[in-house]
């Protein structure tokens, strides 16, 4: 089946409500699940239905910090919650020294932070981030203005847990993130599998015009996930909408 965008996000916020984040975050989470699954990268399919409750509770903990490094704990939360915030640190850093490292460490579902290095791209920053998960080792780089990267995923053996280190780049200078990029990729005995701007453009695009493609059983459980905050319909509950 396919749905719109705007379907979608209204769908995965009333979810991530009904799991008892906040506003704002559950707002974040249906933005960048959808963003990602629209380019086909699988944002929806990735993730827990019903969505999983809020982890964080209180601030991330910052482990360390200097002027060009940051390693911050989620403390096992999904980097919807924290990641915005750790790109935007990656952004100020960036800003200050030409070249920044911040790494988000004990977080779920490191690829759903694209959307959010999108927009920091899109400020004029070189952008890139690095992480492992069950299905291999993951990188996306972003040139300076982009709203898309170039993805890549090696397979290697080992990966499987729960959650994952998830490490960011961000500089002003081109060079630096160029060759950031070619020692991650230092690994020509190992399959790898790439996708570019263009293509994830591309998927976006074709999203956007013929609806997103998902299954009825992941949509029927995305909604049922969204039951705690529905409204009861009862003679009380509509009143106010209208000629029955």
């Amino acid at each position: 089946m396919r749905v719109s965008r705007n379907e979608m996000i209204a769908a995965l916020s009333r979810a991530y409500e009904g799991a008892g984040h906040q506003t704002g975050d559950y707002e974040d989470a249906a933005q960048l699940i959808t963003w990602s699954h629209m380019c086909g990268l699988g944002g929806f399919e990735r993730i827990t239905l019903p969505p999983e409750a809020p982890k964080g509770g209180v601030a991330p903990r910052l482990d360390y910090e200097n002027a060009g490094l940051a390693v911050i704990d989620a403390g096992g939360a999904e980097v919807c919650e924290h990641g915005s915030l750790a790109a935007d640190l990656a952004f100020a850093k960036a800003q200050e020294t030409s070249f920044a490292i911040v790494e988000l460490i004990n977080c779920r579902y490191p690829d759903l932070i694209l959307r959010s290095l999108s927009l920091v791209a899109q400020q004029g920053v070189y952008i890139a981030a690095y992480w492992s998960d069950q299905a291999g080792r993951h990188g996306a780089s972003f040139e300076s203005g982009a709203v898309f990267p170039n993805y890549w995923r090696v397979e290697h053996a080992g990966a499987g847990q729960e959650t994952s280190a998830l490490t960011i780049i961000c500089t002003t200078q081109a060079a630096l993130l160029a060759d950031a990029v070619t020692r991650q990729a230092e690994h020509p005995e190992l399959q790898r599998f790439e996708v570019t701007a263009a293509q994830l453009a591309a998927n976006y695009d074709q999203s956007l015009e013929r609806g997103i493609s998902v299954s009825s059983d992941h949509w029927s459980a995305l909604n049922a996930a969204a039951w705690p905050i529905l409204v009861p319909s009862d003679d009380k509950s509509r009143a106010g909408a209208g000629p029955a």
